[in-house]
């Protein structure tokens, strides 16, 4: 039987909140997504040059190493695959730096599960052109 598109693509979620970030995990496991988890920036761009995970869950505002530092690490490093951002901040300097290096959507904070859930799939598909 074919493996369902979950099931073929992996997720890293990086966000300071650990509550959120906790239950995105459980969430999108539930659909069947392989789901990686990172606290901070700098363990985010370890697991992600490990794992290559197929899309990226990105918190914008975390402390020290923030979104934007964390993504130009990444392409820095080729990272080839997505990059979703979540953000509460609408800081538009860093939200358009943010799609200049590549970014595919961004999600402000508070979301629903389901709204972000969607925001996944259109990402895993845009990123793949």
């Amino acid at each position: 039987m074919p493996a369902t598109l979950q099931e073929e693509h992996s997720i890293l979620i990086v966000d300071d909140d650990e509550q959120l970030r906790d239950m995105l995990t459980q969430y999108l496991s539930n659909y069947g997504y392989r789901v990686l988890s990172a606290q901070d920036g700098p363990a985010a761009v370890s697991l992600a040059e490990r794992e290559r995970p197929h899309l990226i869950v990105l918190d914008l505002d975390m402390p020290g190493m923030d979104g934007v530092e964390v993504l130009r690490a990444l392409r820095a490093k080729r990272y080839a695959g997505g990059v979703m951002l979540l953000t509460g901040v609408q800081d538009e300097k860093s939200l358009k730096e943010a799609l200049d290096l590549g970014s595919i959507d961004i999600v402000g904070k508070p979301a629903d599960l389901e709204r972000i859930r969607l925001a996944i799939e259109v990402s895993l598909i845009l990123s793949k052109r």
